[in-house]
């Protein structure tokens, strides 16, 4: 693969980076196929074999993204991963209409996606500094009740917000701080895997460690394509999954904008093309292989932002490491036995880190006058949605997509007050 150095893969401080990545991202990967599978009555082979394909076709469209090709690839350390906005529209459409259709409907997306990749890549020009600072920022802070909820012990909880959990999570926010703080170098750089790891033997203390899952799983499972059924075709699906592939455009876009920064680089529209091409070819793949679309994970852009890693020989090698835990679920499943308060103490150093890059981009930009206004604005919908989306479930049917997403919502918001009172000129 051009530019890549193969021999910096093998290297052990890389190594122990990726391992961080696949720490950061496994748990949000698999709960969606999870829910999928709890809500479509799936048996327990249907369910071992989704989750297996959903980690092994994350993979797949990371690796897409991470290559740098002629027509395909962004070539950016971008992570892939099960996105949560397809969960309601492939819940429907199986419910309603069965599994195939839902497939069905994921690949249709992918090709409509592949189509519209070079509307949407001419669209660069609406995405000055000011809105990507504003994008960046709110990538975190959307992100900040979903680091407290597991913080807390998640959802399904049976102790709930309990002291327990909180000294669990807590005492992995302290540890990731103190290494950041006292450590310089590799130390620093993979703090967030130190401190996970003295979450989890604090954890133990508290009897929340349960390896018994890995007991249960198979050796290996091998994704192949209609591996639950074939593919049937419904349009208001298709329809629906379409808004899914849009949503999922603009969050993966606040990604490739963050990254970007970060490594110094101004993305060109052929450089989102690409970026876009890859990412509906891995929708097809995940219709095709009866899995769950993907967005880019925010989760490992705090990872990346926090080490200050940004070689994509790590990513190179998070994916070898997803294709083992989706092809032997039997060690992929030893990631899932991480305590959900340790992945909230750790998400809070991660998005907090999100948080303030994004502050520091809106920071360089003039916010005399409209600039101000634009930012205030757009936060406060995305937050807004974020915390409070029961408020927009009136809305009809075309336009909720809008609010699928606290980032989508601000986006558009500081998308199209940005033109208002800028126009297309750069902040």
């Amino acid at each position: 693969m051009k530019n890549i150095n193969f021999k910096e893969m093998l290297n052990g401080k890389n190594l122990a980076l990726s391992f961080q990545h696949l720490l950061a991202m496994y748990a949000g990967a698999i709960v969606v196929p999870i829910i999928i599978a709890g809500a479509l009555d799936y048996t327990p082979a249907q369910t071992s074999y989704i989750i297996a394909a959903d980690i092994a076709i994350c993979a797949i469209a990371t690796l897409l993204q991470v290559y740098k090709g002629k027509y395909i690839g962004i070539g950016l350390p971008v992570v892939m991963a099960t996105a949560f906005t397809g969960i309601g529209p492939i819940v429907q459409a199986g419910t309603e209409y069965g599994p195939a259709t839902a497939y069905g409907a994921v690949f249709a997306a992918g090709v409509i996606m592949l189509l519209l990749a070079p509307i949407f890549a001419k669209l660069n020009r609406l995405f000055p500094t000011l809105v990507t600072g504003i994008v960046v920022s709110l990538i975190g802070l959307t992100l900040i009740p979903v680091a407290i909820n597991y913080l807390a012990g998640g959802d399904d909880a049976s102790n709930y917000g309990s002291m327990e959990n909180l000294i669990v999570g807590s005492v992995t926010f302290v540890i990731i701080l103190l290494l950041y703080r006292y450590t310089k170098g590799f130390v620093q750089s993979i703090s967030i895997l130190i401190g996970m790891l003295g979450g989890m033997v604090v954890a133990g203390f508290f009897g929340q460690l349960d390896f018994s899952s890995v007991q249960s799983a198979s050796w290996f499972q091998l994704p192949v394509p209609f591996g639950i059924t074939h593919l049937e075709f419904e349009l208001g699906s298709i329809v629906s999954l379409v808004i899914v592939g849009i949503v999922t455009i603009i969050e993966s876009t606040g990604n490739y904008l963050a990254l970007g920064s970060m490594m110094d680089k101004k993305l060109e529209e052929a450089d989102l093309r690409k970026g876009y091409f890859s990412a509906a070819i891995a929708y097809m793949l995940s219709g095709i292989f009866n899995t769950n679309p993907q967005s880019a994970f925010s989760q490992n852009l705090g990872v990346i932002q926090m080490s200050g890693v940004k070689k994509r020989e790590v990513i190179l090698n998070l994916v070898i490491l997803m294709l083992i835990a989706g092809f032997i679920p039997k060690i992929g499943i030893i990631a899932t036995a991480v305590p959900t308060p340790v992945l909230g103490g750790a998400m809070i150093f991660l998005f907090g880190n999100v948080v303030a890059y994004g502050i520091s981009v809106i920071g360089s930009v003039d916010l005399s006058g409209n600039n101000a206004l634009i930012v205030g604005a757009a936060i406060v919908v995305g937050v807004g949605v974020t915390v409070k989306p029961e408020a927009f479930v009136q809305l009809p049917s075309w336009i909720s997509w809008i609010t699928s997403s606290g980032i989508v919502a601000g986006t558009i918001v500081a998308v199209f007050l940005n033109l208002f009172f800028n126009g297309l000129d750069e902040n």
